[in-house]
């Protein structure tokens, strides 16, 4: 199924599946659906660590809650290859590079892969793509192929994570 993302609208077949709205501040995003009822919530939350470790990436998970407010997926951000901290010291310049995250929902596993700012892949635990994420350039906004059954919330969900992912990754400015 292909789908299109514009404007934190998602669209099938030229129709409105769900639209995702974001805080003024924060990371907190809210995914609506066509009658405008929330469907799911999705924000980013700090593990309990010790103070020197609140720069890990992997101190923190993304969450995805459904319209009771119970958490629905679960995703682990993680380092590049080459790029951890704990092995190569933190760069001087800029953030460690975080480019996967490990993603739980329904008891299944999934991978979700940044493979550059305009590309994403959700892969399941055979290395098969279940959905793929391609910016359509200058038009403007996302192609998003979905190979299994998938709601529009969820797809949005992991559009967010997406988003999520990128954020890890830009420079901080002080």
């Amino acid at each position: 199924m292909k789908y299109i993302m514009k404007a934190g609208t998602l669209y099938f077949n030229d129709i409105v599946a769900a639209r995702i709205k974001g805080a003024i501040t924060g990371s907190e995003k809210k995914i609506y659906s066509v009658n405008g009822s929330v469907l799911m919530q999705a924000n980013i939350e700090n593990l309990e660590v010790p103070p020197n470790e609140t720069r890990n990436v992997r101190c923190r998970q993304y969450i995805l809650f459904d319209g009771n407010g119970n958490k629905y997926a679960v995703a682990n951000p993680d380092y590049a290859a080459g790029d951890d901290p704990t092995v190569v010291g933190w760069p001087l310049c800029r953030m460690p590079r975080v480019d996967h995250a490990k993603v739980v929902f329904d008891k299944n596993e999934y991978l979700l892969i940044m493979r550059n700012t305009q590309n994403y892949i959700l892969s399941d635990k055979f290395d098969k793509a279940v959905i793929q994420i391609f910016h359509r350039g200058l038009t403007g906004g996302w192609n998003i192929e979905v190979m299994n059954d998938f709601l529009p919330e969820m797809i949005c969900g992991i559009f967010v994570f997406c988003k999520y992912i990128e954020q890890e990754n830009e420079f901080l400015l002080v």
